[in-house]
């Protein structure tokens, strides 16, 4: 029984021996020997699945159960040429599997990842710190860090939570007053900015590159340079002796252009050492942009002169003004490079001309604060919270009542803070003051299970599965705890009513903080952290001066395209298929489109001669990506589609398998296609390259940089590209070979053809992999056999609309699995 569909070497067996099951031995065991074990068993493991060793279905083996269920009820496996199994003989196995699998239960809690406990800490401190930063990653499920299976306690990441939430708690006050000095200017009404900053000298402050041009009523004019060229405002605010603790930097800043043609400056802020931000500033004088960044101070570098805060004004758009030459002379003696950056920047005298005519954006800071100490007051003051504070137990009663109810996201009883009263009890017996009391005990409801831990709608009293319910709507789709409506429809008992998700479904994808569910989910769907490369031909490098933005830009050009078929409900196919796609400044000049004002992202139609075509495949962030072995890595390309877009996924690699080299001596001359049909010879690589090459082929049009061409070289050799190898051409130029085959015989010889048999003949395909998906960033497993049946129930309910994407995620959430209702 050899299976094509699945990577599943990760899903073998879990630890240990299966509960005692009699139809196991007497029926199961036999079928197995007789039709799966010859490719499934101790000598053989065809896709990186063994079968001899299984003695029943449990926990860490459903998966491997459902993958076999599917495979023998759809008639897949056994393969062509193996004898058939009897049908009496067949409905016995796939009920005892569906029978055993239910018998598993629906589902249960999870734990929350590192993004999800950052979120849920910021929530109930009122702080606006990454607390994530000081965690360990997490492991994935199906590439996803929501599921349970990876998320399991480890030692080191309980220890390091110690350490987090001890600084979390540490980071608030309830009786104390301000603990710390506040740096702060107004710099509107500043002449010299030394002078300024030397008012901070007196309380341990230091100047370091204090750079800038005071404007009297406006504010400090940061001079603009590009990425590498190194000038900014740099000073050192002194920390508390500790080194721990909170610091918090607000700014107000807004945009001076003296031409109206030029880019928007960006501010690069950095503190420690470490980037906070690289913010696009919008600003006017007016109605400048306020900026407030909180961050621990262990998560920095410190030195004994106190963290460093530093600021720059970066242009990282090449553009031209009227009447100015360009500084870029780096093509005088060559063409330019096709797809290139073109201009850099104008060329001009800064000593002739004062700031207010010079071609180029200016950051303009009007103030600046740093509180170095931070230790925030709480309950935060927008919480509305009627709690008076005085130094005795039952102001910590009620504090620590009010912290539990945040912090678990339900209700709470009495009863199950008076253990953390208790310890606050004890404390305040040891002679510690109220706040240092009543941190011990905010913390430990931090460590608790509650906390840490998603509960599960299938939670025996009832109240508690309509909050767990609200958790699971609000992690999914804003990445953070639920917010005041969530909360009320829960304790009405309303959030298991079809309507009222539909409705919260659209409320939680309406609202800004939905970038918390589309970008994780659209990074982690499709492989998108991988290193993109912005190349230059002619000095085979990176464009480092303004690779950073355009890199994110093609990131979010994804990201953000999803996101809006998403939110306007389009169907499916425009995944692959449509004649616009989201642009800012970068893309534009990166597509050859005219230009566009700013960074933000908007609907822009293409053109009808553009070759990419609409769709997330012609993104030149997943291209580039897809690019990151050369511009002719077929293998890869393939590979990526028949995974994330076809729901085809190819089984693991063998070892040893022999590595392709276009550089080797017999291979001089050849074309990749003639490499890829030598590759296949080797039996090892045949059964999965020969469905995984044609496919790949599709994307040859793409270069390193997700650009399009039209030529290819005739001949490769192994070369490095910033430090990563690529495969580079040489030599002569022919068009690009794009003729291919979809995994079930279909014949493409262009890229569009390629789109237009994926949407013809693939669309359920690509929606059952999205709905999969989906399932396992919800519930934090994968779809088990009854999730695979409601799957196809939606697919069907939604297939002669069109797919569309809101209605479907709205499926999803009303299904059994979201719910964690026993099937019917």
């Amino acid at each position: 029984m050899s299976v094509g569909r699945y990577t599943v070497v990760a899903l073998l067996l879990a630890a240990g021996p299966a509960a005692a099951d009699d139809a196991f031995p007497k029926a199961v065991a036999p079928f197995l020997k007789e039709h799966c074990l010859a490719c499934h068993g101790d000598k053989k493991q065809e896709g990186g699945v063994r079968l001899d060793q299984v003695a029943g279905v449990e926990a860490g083996n459903r998966n491997l159960w459902t993958m076999v269920h599917e495979q023998v009820a759809s008639g897949q496996m056994p393969p062509e040429g193996r004898p058939r199994p009897a049908d009496a003989a067949k409905k016995q196995l796939l009920t005892w599997v569906a029978d055993r699998q239910r018998a598993l239960g629906v589902g249960g809690s999870r734990r929350l990842n590192r993004r999800e406990l950052s979120a849920a800490l910021r929530d109930v401190t009122g702080l606006s710190v990454d607390f994530g930063q000081a965690l360990p990653g997490d492991g994935t499920v199906a590439g996803f860090d929501t599921g349970a299976e990876a998320l399991a306690e480890a030692s080191d990441g309980v220890a390091q939570w110690l350490v987090v939430t001890r600084r979390a708690v540490d980071g608030l006050r309830f009786l104390d007053p301000p603990a710390h000095k506040t740096f702060a200017l107004d710099l509107r009404e500043v002449k010299d900015v030394r002078k300024a900053f030397d008012a901070w000298k007196a309380d341990g402050a230091t100047g370091k590159e204090l750079k800038g041009i005071p404007r009297p009523g406006l504010g400090l004019l940061i001079e603009p340079r590009a990425v590498g060229d190194r000038d900014e405002l740099s000073f050192a605010v002194p920390t508390p002796p500790s080194k721990e603790g909170v610091l918090r930097l607000a700014l107000s800043v807004h945009a001076m252009k003296p031409y109206p043609t030029l880019p928007n400056p960006r501010l690069w802020v950095r503190v420690g050492g470490r980037d906070l931000d690289y913010c696009e500033v919008t600003g006017t004088a007016d109605k400048p942009q306020r900026l407030v960044y909180e961050v621990q101070l262990g998560d920095l570098v410190v030195t004994g002169k106190g963290v460093t805060v530093s600021l720059a004004g970066k242009v990282e758009m090449p553009y031209a003004v009227e009447g100015f030459e360009n500084e870029d002379k780096s093509r005088v003696d060559q063409p330019p490079v096709p797809g290139g950056t073109g201009l850099f920047r104008p060329v001009f005298d800064r000593r002739a001309l004062p700031p207010e005519k010079q071609p180029v954006p200016f950051v303009v800071l009007q103030t600046i604060s740093v509180e170095p100490g931070l230790v925030a007051a709480w309950p935060p003051a927008d919480w509305k919270a009627a709690v008076e504070v005085r130094d005795d137990t039952a102001s910590a009663r009620r504090l620590l009542g009010l912290w539990a109810e945040r912090a678990w996201r339900r209700p709470v009883a009495d009863a199950e803070t008076a253990p953390f009263v208790k310890l606050f009890e004890r404390l305040r017996a040891d002679g510690l003051p109220f706040d240092a009391a009543l941190r011990p005990a905010f913390q430990s409801v931090l460590m608790s299970a509650p906390f840490r831990y998603q509960a599960s709608p299938a939670h025996p009293d009832p109240v508690a599965a309509q909050h767990a319910i609200a958790s699971r709507l609000s992690f999914m789709f804003w990445g953070e705890p639920p917010d005041a409506e969530l909360r009320k429809l829960a304790a009405a008992g309303k959030l298991r009513d079809p309507v009222t998700l539909d409705a919260q479904v659209d409320r939680l994808l309406a609202d800004p903080r939905s970038d918390g569910f589309v970008r994780p989910f659209v990074l982690q769907w499709l492989e998108m952290e991988q290193p993109i490369t912005i190349a230059q031909d002619h000095i085979q490098k990176q464009d480092f001066r303004f690779a950073r933005y355009l890199k994110a830009s093609m990131r979010d050009e994804t990201v953000s395209y999803v996101g809006r078929l998403i939110a306007d409900n389009r169907p499916a196919a425009e995944l692959v298929v449509s004649d616009w796609t989201m642009m800012n400044d970068a893309l534009a000049r990166h597509y050859g489109y005219p230009a566009l004002p700013d960074g933000t992202l908007r609907k822009v139609t293409l053109r009808a001669d553009d070759p990419r075509g609409g769709g997330i495949l012609g993104h030149a962030g997943l291209q580039s990506m897809l690019c990151w072995m050369g511009d002719n890595w077929v293998i890869y390309r393939g590979a990526w589609v028949l995974r994330h877009v076809l729901d085809h996924p190819p089984p693991p690699p063998p070892l040893e398998v022999p590595e392709l080299n276009p550089a080797d001596a017999k291979n001089k001359g050849k074309s990749f296609r003639e490499l890829l049909v030598q590759h296949q010879e080797d039996a090892r690589c045949n059964v999965c390259h020969k469905t995984i090459d044609p496919a790949g082929f599709a994307f040859q049009n793409f270069d390193l940089s997700g650009r399009w061409r039209n030529v290819e070289h005739e001949t490769y050799k192994r070369g490095e590209l910033d430090g990563r190898i690529a495969w580079a051409g040489e030599g002569k130029t022919r068009p690009v070979d794009t003729v291919g085959r979809l995994p079930r015989g279909e014949e493409f010889k262009t890229f569009a053809e390629f789109k237009g048999l994926v949407v013809k003949h693939y669309r359920d395909d690509l929606v059952r992999g999205l709905l999969k998906n989906w399932y396992v960033y919800a519930t934090g497993r994968k779809p088990g056999i009854d999730d695979t049946a409601e799957i196809a129930a939606i697919l069907a309910a939604h297939r002669d609309k069109g797919y569309p994407l809101r209605d479907l995620l709205k499926a999803v959430v009303r299904s059994r699995a979201f719910l964690e209702q026993h099937p019917k």
